[in-house]
């Protein structure tokens, strides 16, 4: 409404201010109008009574009806009558006019006009009175003014002119009429003013508020014109200089919640907002499945936005001793430490933030560590004792002949190389899961390489009882780009493997394939297999299978963690498939390469 705009109070209050002033003036107009008219009216009164007053006092040759005729005269110009007593006697009129109703006692009896009838002085009066008119009597508002007679011959009286108010009033309607009509045109100029003014001033008001809805709803573009250089164009300038720096400001915010938000949802650690109440107030994609998992295992909520009961518990600690707590929490086989901080608002707790961790891979990092330093421990211990024991025996010459010393010598021999096979296979190990190594990458011959392959195992084989074979698809003239000595260093261990883990009598079989740029191995043996249980960790470092599958003297146990390894170096993928009595398959495949990786 435009009432409640600042166009409509300004517009309004303009109206009434001049409307107020406007009435006071036009009453004091009226008042002086009135008053004005009414001693116009009683000093041409006063001058008709005069001339009369001194048409009797020198009426020396002329009759008395010359006289009245004269002062009727008079009196009719100004439409007034008139009252004549002279020494005792009384004339009035004209007829009609309400002199003929006033009676002498009326003048002699009144207080103010029976002065005129002493010679006393001249006197006026205005009031209501009643008189008799064609023998009725009726009340009216008059003017009276008396004017006393002296002449030589000792003459006395008074003349008393006599008017209606209402032929004085009739004179003032004129006037008040025009001052309504200009007080009406005034406040009607002032209507068409007011409003200019007001829409002047209040039209840049209305576009700075639509600007600030604008600004509000966040739109930093807009501009209010500065259209004057008063107060109204330097609000302007600063409402518009406003809106600059919270543009920059907001700019600069909306930057540092994006950079925010991007670093929480790239987080590895969960991040969890928590307001006073213990509710999750905001989390990024790790807290959230924290939640979701925590509320599955206890079938809590469905939805996965439950609070866990653990972090309840701890957000209550934190609130209530003010400071920083830790807990760790096992939730679906994963170990996470939560640390949770509480937020201050000035001296209130306003809630929390907690940064949950899962340690699981390095706590396992961890387990594994322990187990490497026990598993080569173990390794070591075993020759070495065997070298320390046979090394007494020598010196203490107890080998009775020099084929059993050559024997004992032999076999330390045998276990320091073992000890040096085991470290160079470490040292490989950290190699390939440091990223320390380079693969040489260069076109191969496939059918060559794996029939150097078979050749180089043959004579291991038969020595063992075994027959090796090779099955070799479409593989004639391929040339493939590959690290060929550490692809020769898979195969050997997997080769070396299977025998290993062979029977008399068993076959080992290697297979290949060229499909689609890609290379296909496999190599399966007819041994003891692997049970169901440990298929998962063979290419563990030092995992040990069951007896069946126990290392001989010559393993290490890192052959196949080096394999996995070289092949994922190659982007390609390792497995195995075994039956437990029926033998074992292990198959990898290898990537186009590229030539010399460093």
């Amino acid at each position: 409404m435009i009432w409640r705009s600042i166009i409509g109070k300004l517009w309004a209050t303009i109206i009434l201010i001049v409307t107020i002033v406007l009435m006071f003036l036009t009453l004091f107009l009226l008042q002086f109008f009135e008053n004005s008219n009414i001693q116009q009216a009683e000093h041409q009164m006063e001058k008709i009574g005069v001339k009369a007053a001194a048409l009797l006092e020198h009426h020396a040759g002329r009759t008395v009806d010359d006289t009245l005729k004269s002062v009727a005269d008079i009196a009719d110009v100004y439409d007034a009558g008139y009252v004549m007593i002279v020494n005792g006697k009384v004339w009035s009129g004209p007829e009609g006019s309400s002199a003929p109703g006033l009676q002498r006692d009326f003048f002699e009896n009144d207080a103010t006009l029976k002065h005129a009838l002493t010679g006393e002085n001249t006197v006026k009066k205005i009031g209501t009175f009643r008189i008799t008119a064609h023998q009725k009597k009726k009340i009216q508002r008059l003017m009276i003014v008396g004017v006393p007679i002296h002449d030589s011959s000792n003459t006395h009286g008074a003349v008393y002119i006599i008017q209606p108010i209402q032929i004085a009033q009739n004179a003032l309607d004129q006037s008040k009429k025009l001052i309504y009509i200009c007080a009406g045109f005034s406040i009607l100029l002032t209507t068409f003013f007011a409003f200019f003014l007001s829409t002047r001033i209040g039209s840049p008001l209305r576009k700075m508020r639509k600007a600030a809805l604008q600004v509000a709803l966040g739109n930093f573009d807009i501009t209010v014109p500065v259209i004057t250089r008063d107060e109204v164009g330097d609000l302007a300038v600063a409402f518009n200089n406003m809106r600059q720096k919270l543009k920059t400001n907001m700019n600069a915010l909306n930057q540092e919640k994006e950079q925010l938000a991007g670093i929480l949802q790239n987080m590895a650690d969960g991040v969890l907002l928590m307001s006073t109440d213990a509710q999750i107030a905001a989390s990024n994609p790790p807290a959230d499945h924290f939640v979701y998992s925590w509320n599955y295992e206890h079938n809590a909520d469905a939805s996965g936005q439950k609070t866990p009961d653990l972090l309840e518990d701890l957000f209550h600690k934190v609130s209530a001793d003010g400071a920083q707590k830790t807990c760790e929490i096992s939730v679906q086989g994963r170990i996470w430490v939560v640390i949770m901080k509480p937020l201050f608002d000035h001296d209130k707790i306003r809630g929390a933030v907690a940064v949950l961790r899962d340690m699981t891979e390095e706590r396992h990092n961890d387990q594994m560590i322990k187990s490497f330093v026990a598993n080569v421990s173990h390794e070591l211990r075993t020759p070495i004792s065997m070298m320390q024991g046979y090394s007494e025996a020598i010196i203490d010459d107890i080998a009775e002949s020099a084929q059993e010393k050559k024997d004992m010598a032999q076999i330390i021999l045998d276990e320091s190389k073992r000890m040096g096979r085991l470290v160079n296979e470490l040292l490989d190990l950290a190699k390939l899961e440091t990223g320390h190594f380079q693969l040489d990458r260069r076109e191969v011959a496939l059918d060559a390489f794996f029939k150097h392959i078979v050749t180089k195992f043959s004579k291991v084989a038969s020595d063992a009882g075994i027959r090796i074979e090779a099955v070799l698809h479409e593989i004639d003239g391929k040339l493939f780009v590959m690290d060929p000595d550490r692809v020769e260093q898979v195969m050997t261990n997997l080769i070396d493997n299977a025998i290993r883990h062979m029977h008399k009598g068993g076959v080992v079989t290697v297979e290949a394939r060229f499909e689609q740029g890609q290379l296909h191995v496999f190599v399966r043996d007819s041994g003891v297999g692997i049970v169901r249980e440990d298929i998962p960790f063979v290419f563990e470092r030092f995992y040990k299978a069951d007896k069946a599958r126990t290392r001989g003297k010559a393993g290490t146990g890192l052959g196949l963690a080096i394999a996995k390894h070289i092949v994922e170096a190659h982007g390609g993928e390792i497995s195995v498939n075994s039956i437990k009595g029926e033998g074992t398959t292990f198959q990898f495949t290898l990537k186009q390469g590229r030539g010399t990786e460093r």
